[in-house]
Order: structure tokens, then C-alpha cells, then sequence
């Protein structure tokens, strides 16, 4: 007769820590490269055409880096504490936007977003852990 076996729990699905320190990382980011664009758009002649480009590049950035930074930490199921970010990061975005922005927000910009947030979330959370041993 062979012994037991028992099974031991495995490392959490997501690590909300992780996520919601990877989530400051990423607003973080966000903010200061928000601020370093529009100081280059006011003290340069760079037109006003590249805003949505360069607040999509800032988004994918800042949330690929939160995500990154959340992995690691959780070290293990990147892919899942990046989409996390991912999405928190967009929730948190989206009820900024809408208290001091008041007015319609368009459902396909507000999926575009959603969309970029969760492919930056997975790509930084993968790359996270494979940074993390």
C-alpha cells in the first residue's frame, strides 16, 4: 500500500500586493512621462497631431513597466498579475477620467485603451518573470 499523497497548495493565482504596488508603479510612470511629453510639447514645436501616438506609447510604457515590476515581485504567473495591472491600471484610469473629465466617453476608445492595457500588462508580466530568477 503506497502512502498518501497530499497536495500542497501551490503559489497564489494572483498576488494582489504585487498587483496593486505594480498599479502605483504603472500610474507613476504614467504620470511623469505625461509630464516630460507635455513639457516637450510646450517648450518645443513638435505639433499637436502626435498627442494620441505619444499617450498611447505612454500607456503601453508605463503600464509594461508596472506589469514588469509585478511579476517580478510575485515572481511566478506573470502573465496573470501583468493582466492584473493591466486592468487595474485601466479601471483606475477610466474613474480618474470620468471625475475630472466629465463629458461622453466613446466605447471604442474606451475598449482600444482596455485592449492596450491588458496586451501591455501580459508582455511586461512575462518579462517580469523571467527577470525575477
Amino acid at each position: 500500500m503506497s502512502p498518501i499523497k497530499q497536495n500542497t497548495p501551490g503559489p497564489p493565482f494572483f498576488n494582489y500586493t504585487a498587483i496593486l504596488r505594480g498599479t502605483l508603479v504603472s500610474l507613476g510612470f504614467s504620470l511623469g512621462l505625461s509630464i516630460l511629453a507635455g513639457l516637450a510639447y510646450y517648450f518645443t514645436s513638435i505639433s499637436e497631431n502626435s498627442i494620441p501616438w505619444v499617450a498611447a506609447t505612454i500607456l503601453f510604457v508605463s503600464v509594461s513597466l508596472g506589469s514588469g515590476y509585478a511579476a517580478k515581485r510575485a515572481r511566478s504567473k506573470g502573465l496573470f498579475n501583468g493582466i492584473g495591472v493591466g486592468v487595474l491600471t485601466f479601471i483606475l484610469i477610466w474613474i480618474l477620467t470620468g471625475l475630472f473629465l466629465p463629458g461622453n466617453i466613446l466605447l471604442v476608445g474606451a475598449l482600444g485603451k482596455l485592449a492596450l492595457t491588458v496586451i501591455a500588462g501580459g508582455i511586461g508580466g512575462m518579462i517580469g518573470v523571467s527577470f525575477a530568477s
